[in-house]
């Protein structure tokens, strides 16, 4: 039974921590809930749900203990922890998506507090391999609260959120970043490292752009699942929709599937994936078509075709960017040409590069072509409007030095005019 004390304590620590909790938390019949006016004057760390309770999602949407671990809270001795009051207490590993799926796979009751809450996570958690394997009886395997916690759990769209994007990494690491908790299953564990130096974890961490990808936005969350060797375009195709629309109308794509090579992942890898230049087309040390083409052959050759017309592209978008500027300088309107430039050429430039997963070294000169000729375009009225700047500036010479020859003829004439006074005054 409480004593006078134990509920006086209790009472004062629920208000305190009800008082720093913040706005919108309501916790469910707090007055009542002796779960929470015990667990509260308990020692750590029985009391630690608690206080986490106190950020906790569902307590803001007035869910409390009882909801999850069944008992009464009403009841004022240990009897609110009986079975015949349905107290489950902490639940099995095993059991944990059943029941956090007791609540989000019921859509009319999800509606009550947001109608845009998917409920098939339950559904789609028992096809990942996570699911399949803890149904054969792995306890290890990721659950409901691996990911989310249990207590204080957040929105996915809060900051500290363990599913917030830029923690979704560090969160699946925990498990696959740990070599000695992943022994058994034999896949490399060296996934987050890989990934926080691409270009992905670049755009995320660095530029704050949390659209770009994490390990949910390719594997999938709650049914997460690898993809397969002849499917990964379709999930990088998700972003990169012109790339992988290309690829699979390319050569490569019968033969890496005949060779079972990964698509995508073979040239650009898939954790690490670095950001993209023109020399992975190239034959230096370092670039990608190199690896399977040898020289002289026609994947070579086509490589070697395509690099070669990007360059002359980006020579021709140099050297009329510099002209441009140089007339710009010299008062010349130049705006026409310069949204040509930015608005024509640069783009094409870009769809050049996506063009090149087509492998079709025809394609990419001809659009290369039309970017050139645009760009040649803007020189030549660039140099047009150079020409038209020199000349004005020769055609100034002449009236500054009939101007120049006059201001010396009248700087002589007043000299002597001065003399001439200067010998009447004697």
């Amino acid at each position: 039974m409480w004593t006078r004390r134990g509920l006086v304590v209790a009472s004062t620590a629920l208000w305190l921590a009800y008082v720093d909790a913040p706005a919108g938390y309501q916790p469910a019949a707090a007055a009542d809930d002796t779960c929470v006016l015990c667990h509260a004057e308990l020692p750590e760390p029985l009391n630690a749900p608690v206080g986490a309770m106190r950020h906790d999602i569902h307590a803001q949407k007035g869910l409390s203990c009882a909801d999850c671990h069944g008992g009464d809270p009403t009841a004022m001795d240990m009897t609110s922890m009986s079975p015949e009051k349905g107290f489950r207490g902490r639940p099995q590993h095993a059991e944990i998506p059943a029941l956090c799926g007791r609540c989000h796979a019921d859509g009319a009751y999800m509606r009550r507090f947001d109608p845009r809450l998917p409920t098939d996570q339950l559904q789609q958690y028992w096809t990942s391999v996570h699911g399949q394997r803890l149904q054969l009886g792995d306890a290890k395997v990721a659950t409901c609260v691996s990911c989310h916690g249990a207590h204080g759990i957040l929105p996915p769209d809060h900051a500290e959120s363990r599913v917030f994007p830029a923690n979704v990494s560090a969160t699946c690491g925990g498990c696959h970043s740990n070599a000695a908790y992943m022994s058994e299953y034999g896949i490399p564990t060296d996934q987050e490292a890989r990934y926080r130096d691409s270009v992905h974890a670049h755009l995320l961490f660095v530029e704050r752009d949390f659209s770009a990808p994490t390990c949910n936005d390719c594997h999938g969350n709650h049914g997460a699942f690898p993809p397969g060797a002849s499917s990964i375009a379709e999930v990088c195709g998700v972003c990169h929709a012109n790339n992988a629309a290309l690829f699979v109308r390319s050569p490569h794509r019968r033969a890496f599937d005949e060779r079972a090579l990964p698509e995508c992942v073979t040239c650009h890898s898939n954790h690490d994936i670095k950001r993209t230049s023109d020399d992975m087309l190239s034959d230096r040390p370092g670039a990608v078509c190199i690896r399977c083409h040898a020289s002289g052959n026609v994947g070579y050759e086509a490589a070697l075709n395509m690099y070669d017309a990007i360059e002359r592209l980006k020579a021709v978008m140099a050297r009329t960017e510099a002209t441009l500027a140089i007339a710009k300088r010299m008062g010349m309107e130049v705006s026409e040409d310069e949204y040509v430039l930015r608005e024509t050429v640069r783009p094409q430039l870009i769809m050049v590069r996506t063009q090149t997963h087509l492998a079709d070294a025809r394609a990419v000169t001809d659009a290369v072509a039309t970017g050139v000729n645009a760009a040649a375009a803007s020189d030549a009225a660039a140099q047009a409007m150079l020409a038209e700047a020199q000349t004005r500036r020769r055609n100034l010479l002449i009236p500054l030095a009939l101007i120049v020859a006059l201001m010396i003829l009248l700087g002589v004439k007043l000299r002597q005019l001065e003399r001439q006074g200067s010998g009447k005054d004697r």
